[in-house]
């Protein structure tokens, strides 16, 4: 009998689970890195010091060319510099020669490297650019063939009045042509702009002609000499110590000539300036019982100069502007050319011998000064003076 054979089912494989899509890997956000201001300033920074360090060897580069003469030609170079021309007048002619390529630097170099400023001379000069500054400065300040020389000497305590004679007798100028350049001209010195112009002033370059000898040529001209006077007087006086005392003692230039021109009228000897300035600076002092000089100094000048330049009649304004009895502190300007020792005292009033503060003083025929802490020990040192100036036959005080 034929078997029935079922049909083989096919077996069924078991269903494998679906798979799930593979997942994409996250990205990992990347951080914003925040603005940092200090790190952009530093960054900044950093950049201008390059700038400037760059700049700063470019700059010292031109600088070193130009002092050697590197920049320029070899041809040789004429200029003529005139009568009275000063530092900041010759490096403007040399720049438009061509001697130099920069006025500035060579002022600079002048006044502080080669420390040459107030002796050049005047005249016609070949010079060589290539050669650089050193070798300008030394052919500018070799004397010239021209006329004989004067030579002139100014005392300390001469004011511009007497020193005009003295010039007048050297035939170098007349007093009123030298008065009348100290009044109206202008002259390339450092200090110009510190010295008032105040119109009540009757000269108003009195005190910063530097009481000295002098060789002038005999054709120099009015401007020449006080420009040497000038130039001077800047060396010796506005050098940095004495302008550190300055600033310490609260005084301006214009202050300092004044009072040391009083200093030096007053006083017989060194020493005595440290006294005299000591007694000043103490009726100067904020709060003095004695706020006026009262130095019959400043009453000569009026009598001896400022009356017969005003031919007797001067301005109530002016003599109330000198006179150190009628006003509180300084006068309107100095009264004489003061010499080193009187500067240094207004500058130094610590250094006298006094042992005290004292306000008062007088001096006897023979040049003897009497100090006086108050009113009363000055009246006992007046009667001493006039003892003394009996004995020479004179009565009262001198002044």
């Amino acid at each position: 009998m034929g078997q029935y054979e079922a049909k083989k089912r096919p077996r069924r494989m078991e269903e494998e689970p679906p798979q799930e899509p593979p997942r994409r890997p996250r990205r990992r956000r990347k951080r914003r890195r925040r603005w940092n201001p200090l790190r952009l300033i530093l960054m900044i920074l950093l950049f201008l010091l390059v700038l400037a360090a760059i700049a700063a060897g470019c700059g010292y580069s031109y600088y070193k060319g130009e002092v050697a003469g590197s920049r320029r030609s070899a041809a040789q170079v004429e200029v003529e510099i005139p009568q009275g021309a000063g530092t900041a007048d010759i490096a403007a002619i040399l720049k438009e020669e061509g001697a130099i390529g920069n006025d500035l630097i060579f002022r600079f170099y002048s006044k502080y490297r080669a420390q040459a400023d107030g002796s050049y001379q005047y005249g016609t000069f070949t010079l060589r650019p290539q050669e650089g500054y050193d070798s300008i400065i030394g052919a500018l300040q070799e004397v010239q063939q021209r006329l004989e020389t004067v030579t002139v000497t100014f005392p300390e305590g001469y004011n511009a009045f007497q020193m005009g004679s003295v010039l007048a007798k050297a035939g170098l100028c007349t007093q009123g042509e030298f008065i009348t350049a100290l009044n109206e001209h202008s002259f390339d010195v450092d200090f110009m702009d510190e010295v008032s112009a105040d119109p009540l002033k009757l000269v108003r370059l009195e005190g910063y002609l530097f009481p000295d000898t002098y060789e002038f040529y005999a054709d120099e001209d009015v401007d020449s000499v006080i420009l040497r006077m000038l130039t001077n007087f800047q060396n010796r006086v506005c050098t940095p110590e004495n302008r550190a005392a300055m600033e310490k003692a609260g005084y301006s230039l214009e202050e300092l000539v004044t009072l040391a021109s009083i200093i030096q009228k007053e006083s017989a000897n060194v020493e005595e300036m440290y006294n005299v300035s000591s007694v000043f600076t103490n009726r100067l002092a904020e709060g003095s019982e004695y706020p006026k000089l009262e130095s019959c100094t400043t009453n000569n000048f009026i009598n001896d100069y400022i009356t017969p330049y005003f031919e007797g009649n001067p301005s109530q304004e002016v003599l109330t502007a000198y006179d150190t009895y009628d006003r509180s502190g300084f006068p309107i300007g100095a009264i004489a050319n003061a010499g080193a020792d009187a500067i240094d005292a207004a500058l130094h009033p610590e250094k006298n011998t006094l042992d005290g503060t004292y306000y008062f003083f007088v001096t006897d025929v023979e040049y003897t000064h009497y100090y006086g802490k108050n009113y009363q020990e000055h009246l006992a040192n007046i009667e001493k003076a006039k003892a003394v100036n009996r004995a020479h036959g004179i009565e009262g005080l001198i002044s």
